[in-house]
């Protein structure tokens, strides 16, 4: 059974290595290539989570060379994360605006299943750290990527980009908008079809948005994602009011 579950987890965390010629027995040679630079490319492939290393890991426990899988291949202590991956080679999935949500999830309930808590209860602290920190990651890894707003702005920082908190560069059209809404939402606080009406619009400029932000990022035009993830948060704040706006009205959809 254990055998088994090992196989599995390989699925998730792979590497593939050019220095094939490398046996794991040669202990002297293999020392010489730990201390040399190792390059780590993540890559996605048939939508699981790979790698490609110039030169071999090493389990942090019993220090065997291996090939990075979840679980080292000799004393099956669970292995820490590559520092330079980002949430997308994590979940395992393309790194890409347009994701699909139910494969996200599928990946997501996977590896929980993996890292649960009760298959670390009698490892050691160190184990039980490292499972603990690496399910935190991917908890934090699933719920910026499942959500738009969360997603274009996480892409934003892996370019470099951040949106500051003044938002003085919009347009005062746009802003006049948005001054515009809230006002109607007032004026519906104790009107469920207005209340419904407006969310029903907002959800469609919503859609309306990602689908430019989208767009943006397959053009590689990052300033224009930007501007437009900017939008989204202001809308996205609109969508939370009139939720709450919803549940005090009891509007049941």
């Amino acid at each position: 059974m254990f055998s088994q579950s090992v196989r599995t987890l390989s699925i998730f965390w792979r590497k593939e290595f050019v220095c094939s010629f490398i046996n794991v027995n040669q202990h002297s040679r293999i020392h010489s290539l730990s201390k040399q630079r190792c390059k780590v490319t993540p890559i996605v492939q048939r939508g699981w989570l790979s790698h490609q290393s110039d030169c071999p890991s090493k389990c942090w426990q019993c220090d065997f060379p291996h090939k990075s899988e979840l679980f080292c291949s000799k004393c099956k202590a669970l292995q820490k994360l590559p520092k330079d991956l980002n949430y997308f080679d994590i979940i395992g999935v393309k790194k890409d605006f347009d994701i699909a949500h139910d494969q996200v999830q599928q990946k997501y309930k996977q590896l929980q299943t993996l890292l649960h808590p009760d298959k670390f209860g009698q490892k050691s602290e160190e184990e039980k750290e490292i499972s603990e920190n690496l399910s935190s990651l991917v908890n934090k890894a699933y719920s910026t990527l499942i959500n738009p707003l969360d997603r274009g702005l996480y892409i934003l920082k892996l370019h470099n980009v951040s949106i500051p908190e003044e938002t003085t560069s919009l347009e005062p059209e746009f802003l006049m908008e948005i001054m515009e809404i809230n006002e109607q939402i007032e004026e519906a606080s104790e009107d469920k079809g207005k209340t419904l009406e407006l969310l029903k619009i907002n959800r469609s400029v919503l859609d309306s948005l990602t689908k430019q932000i989208s767009q943006s990022f397959h053009n590689e035009n990052i300033d224009e994602a930007k501007r437009l993830l900017i939008k989204m948060k202001y809308y996205i704040s609109i969508e939370n009011r009139l939720k709450q706006l919803k549940q005090s009205l009891g509007i049941v959809e």
